[in-house]
């Protein structure tokens, strides 16, 4: 899945802290907020490994500029919201780090390394395809779709036998 890496970076900081064991579920808008923040990471790292393998015509190769453009413009302003995600995925001790000048550089910093790791060759058309259908949907629609899929495919819960790495509260009822 392309957003398997937004899951990765999280189980890479859960397991910075002695709380991983008892990750507390995160509700689904601070990991909207997330998604936001690390966005711009992610889409540079996606194009770095699939440009040179997708045709001159695809989004990865003419339009990446832009579409990082348009989720750091997002990123700034879900920051805030995303520590709070952050501080309930590392618990109390790791939670105190979110408050350091240094956390949010580290934090993306961090995303891409572990996306060019999960990204393979093979996928890039599929990924680039996803982008251009969802490339015309605003930045906070985008996150809200990404954080529904993750739900729905069962991604962001604990399964029998195993732990998820990113642990969504449960959706309240709308009227």
């Amino acid at each position: 899945m392309i957003f398997r890496p937004l899951l990765a970076a999280t189980a890479l900081l859960s397991a910075t802290t002695a709380q991983a064991q008892t990750t507390a579920c995160i509700p689904q808008p601070d990991a909207e907020a997330l998604f936001l923040a690390l966005a711009p990471a992610m889409i540079g790292s996606v194009a770095a490994t699939c440009a040179p393998v997708l045709p001159a015509n695809a989004l990865l190769r003419r339009s990446v500029a832009s579409l990082t453009a348009k989720y750091s413009a997002e990123s700034d302003a879900a920051w805030p919201r995303a520590k709070e995600g952050l501080r309930k995925l590392l618990g109390p001790q790791g939670g105190q780090m979110v408050d350091s000048e240094l956390a949010r550089p580290m934090v993306t910093s961090m995303v891409a390394p572990l996306l060019a790791k999960e990204v393979k060759a093979k996928d890039c058309p599929n990924i680039d395809r996803v982008l251009t259908l969802i490339d015309p949907l605003p930045a906070k629609n985008t996150a809200a779709l990404v954080v529904t899929l993750l739900d729905m495919s069962g991604a962001a819960r604990p399964k029998s036998g195993r732990k998820a790495d990113l642990v969504l509260c449960p959706r309240e009822a709308r009227p």
